[in-house]
């Protein structure tokens, strides 16, 4: 007993080990996390910093720490220009997002994806870009004002390097300066600056670099007035105002030497040198050539060099230095050949290392359940030791029992042999008479035993058929209840639109039929009498005019809905209602929404009664959960695409279904293409394009 109470005492004190074990490896992670992002923030040591990460996932943190190491990791690695590696860790973290709830999910994502962007922006992969950007700014919307703003102003930069200056000017003034901090307001109107020197508004570019400067010299941020002092000389270089310009670079230049920043430095020698050559004194603009030669050297950028080059060839060439001008195109040509190969050879290596750092993470996780499995393995082994000693403990005491208890059993039957022989003979007889009875009863409890059996196994089968005529009834029910539920939606849904269209179709009935009617008949009247007077002639003619414009507007009314709304606002709309008043989650994502609500009237209203007709009729045969429904534009195309996660069905068996047919002739009508995708079991996607201009 006292080693039965010893060894429950282990096994607690063991678990409570293992429990203190795994708080202290939690702690362990999180500990080296910090230590990682403090090296990674604070001390710029990128490569100490990733080691510490790394060594962190090892301890097995929480799902949330998880996540972060892989965020700060990525950020880490595209601060490297390691853009495949930084991308690969982020992408990690999407799966783990998706199994936090919505408040965790939103911010997660919303930073995840939209550093994604950012990586795939350097990458020189735009679409990709845009496709994070979108993903991010979903999430931000649900998360907050401030997690939207800085996804919008990161699509205005990508806008802006894609020279899309209209539609960045227009994400630029999306992203509310209240809800951005110091240094992205600093950036927006840097961008802003430029994009209204690249369309010529140098009046409005002035103000928002003059709002920059004030704003860095607040925060004593000289880097963001180095490029103040750049915008401002590029905006009076491009009015041939060459002197104020070479004063605004020579500000840019002296402030880029106080802090080091290579880049600025080089643009504003590469420009005063530019500024000098413009004003025709070459002989100055060499100097400067030469220092940014020095401060590039062969290692730097090779559009850099070969932008430099061919300055160096022009101020030759207008000195009368052929030979050197000469020389100096060569390089200029070398450079751009390279520079192709050279792209290409740095797309190999970025592969390459993402294969090998992948092919490291998996030896690591395999190394670290392996040694989780040991331990398992070695626990295990010490508890089955601990119980077979205690199981052998035991089987020696019931032993020593086991023999005590044969003892008194010997003694006892010695006892009783002599009385068994006394009473063997009397006990014989009774034993015969015994049997006889017994016999007697077996037979009679086995003959009443059968047919109960018999009767207890039919009333069990009827029981269990009972239950499960029961329970298909139930679900049968069930399902029929679902169906008069979606009947319900559909019909529901159905007569709303058939109300608002037959409504309108009488009010335009009633215009041109009685109001018309009348008033042709006024004019007949008016046209009897014999009076040929001019105020009599004006008459006529208002009526003429009125009439008109009651045909006029009983044939417009049915487009009046879309006509006094924004298309995308009223498909909103549409949708959310549905979305509410059904079990669906719709979501809605246009892009580039000023050129969708200045489209043709009758592609949008076309467009209006198509997604009407695919949403009843996935409401109706799909059984689908979540729809999404994308539609942009561009100077050539609107594009709709509509995806539901329902049954999907057969092509071939579904095609001739009177929806569907519906849609296949709005779409013909108004010139586009219809393109469907759908697999039984795996839901449907339904991509309409149309041509932004059209002839009927």
């Amino acid at each position: 007993m006292k080693r039965l109470k010893t060894n429950t005492s282990f096994i607690l004190f063991l678990l409570l080990a293992v429990q203190v074990s795994k708080a202290q490896t939690a702690t362990k992670a999180t500990s080296l996390f910090k230590k990682g992002i403090s090296l990674i923030d604070t001390d710029q040591q990128y490569e100490k910093g990733i080691k510490l990460l790394d060594s962190a996932l090892l301890y097995s943190p929480s799902k949330s720490i998880e996540i972060q190491i892989n965020f700060a990791k990525g950020v880490a690695l595209n601060s490297q220009g390691k853009l495949s590696l930084a991308a690969l860790s982020l992408q990690k973290n999407i799966p783990l997002i998706n199994t936090f709830g919505p408040g965790l999910k939103n911010k997660f994502h919303a930073n995840n994806y939209r550093v994604l962007g950012d990586i795939y922006k350097s990458k020189g992969e735009p679409v990709k870009s845009m496709e994070f950007y979108q993903k991010a700014l979903r999430y931000a919307e649900k998360h907050n004002k401030a997690s939207k703003a800085i996804v919008l102003h990161q699509i205005a930069v990508l806008l802006l390097e894609k020279e899309e200056y209209t539609e960045a000017e227009r994400y630029l003034n999306l992203a509310t300066d209240q809800y951005l901090n110091e240094s992205l307001r600093l950036g927006k109107y840097l961008n802003l600056g430029e994009v209204y020197v690249k369309t010529n508004r140098y009046i409005e570019a002035e103000k928002q670099y003059a709002a920059a400067k004030e704003l860095a010299i607040k925060t004593n941020n000289n880097n963001a007035l180095s490029y103040v002092y750049l915008g401002l000389a590029t905006i009076h270089f491009e009015e041939k105002e060459y002197i104020q310009a070479i004063r605004f670079y020579e500000q840019a230049n002296t402030l880029s030497e106080q802090l080091g920043t290579k880049q600025t430095e080089v643009s504003s020698l590469l420009n005063l040198a530019l500024s000098y050559a413009k004003t025709g004194q070459h002989f100055k603009a060499l100097p400067y050539l030469k220092d940014a030669e020095t401060m590039l050297g062969e290692s730097s950028s090779k559009m850099l060099q070969m932008h430099l080059n061919a300055i160096f060839a022009s101020v030759y060439e207008n000195m009368g230095s052929y030979e050197k001008s000469i020389v100096h195109l060569k390089k200029e040509a070398q450079l751009k050949d390279s520079i192709f190969s050279a792209e290409k050879n740095k797309q190999f290596e970025e592969l390459k290392i993402a294969y090998e750092s992948e092919k490291q993470q998996q030896e690591i996780e395999f190394l670290t359940l392996q040694k989780k499995k040991n331990e398992l393995e070695l626990f295990r082994q010490e508890e089955a030791l601990k119980n077979l000693t205690l199981e052998k403990e035991l089987e020696g005491a019931r032993q020593e029992n086991t023999i005590l208890q044969l003892q008194q059993n010997t003694t006892k039957s010695e006892n009783k042999i002599a009385l068994l022989k006394k009473s063997q003979e009397v006990t014989k007889a009774e034993a015969e008479q015994s049997k006889l009875i017994k016999n007697a009863y077996l037979i009679g409890f086995f003959v009443l035993l059968i047919p109960l059996s018999g009767l207890l196994f039919v009333y069990y089968q009827k029981l269990h058929a009972e239950r499960e005529l029961s329970k298909k009834q139930k679900e049968l029910n069930q399902q029929q209840i679902t169906e008069l539920v979606k009947d319900q939606q559909l019909n529901t849904i159905k007569a709303s639109i058939k109300g608002q269209e037959l409504e309108r179709e009488r009010i335009a009935q009633e215009l041109h039929d009685f109001i018309g009617g009348n008033l042709a008949a006024i004019k007949l009247q008016l046209e009897n009498f014999k009076l040929d007077t001019p105020k009599l002639q004006t008459v006529l003619t208002h009526l003429d005019e009125t009439y008109e414009q009651v045909r006029h507007l009983s044939h417009d009314l049915l487009s009046k809905k879309i006509k006094e709304n924004l298309f995308t606002d009223l498909a909103d709309d549409y949708l959310k209602s549905l979305s509410a008043s059904s079990d669906l989650n719709i979501n809605f994502i246009p892009f580039n929404e000023h050129l969708i609500n200045q489209s043709d009237i009758k592609i949008q209203t076309t467009l209006y009664k198509i997604l009407q007709e695919l949403i009843n009729n996935t409401i109706k045969h799909a059984n689908a959960t979540v729809i999404d429904v994308n539609v942009s534009a561009s100077s050539n195309f609107i594009n709709l695409l509509f995806e539901d996660n329902g049954g999907g069905f057969e092509k071939e068996n579904s095609l001739k279904g009177v929806g569907l047919i519906n849609i296949e002739k709005r779409v013909k009508k108004i010139n586009g293409t219809l393109n469907i995708d759908t697999v039984l079991g795996r839901g449907t996607l339904i991509d309409i394009t149309i041509p932004y201009k059209y002839e009927l």
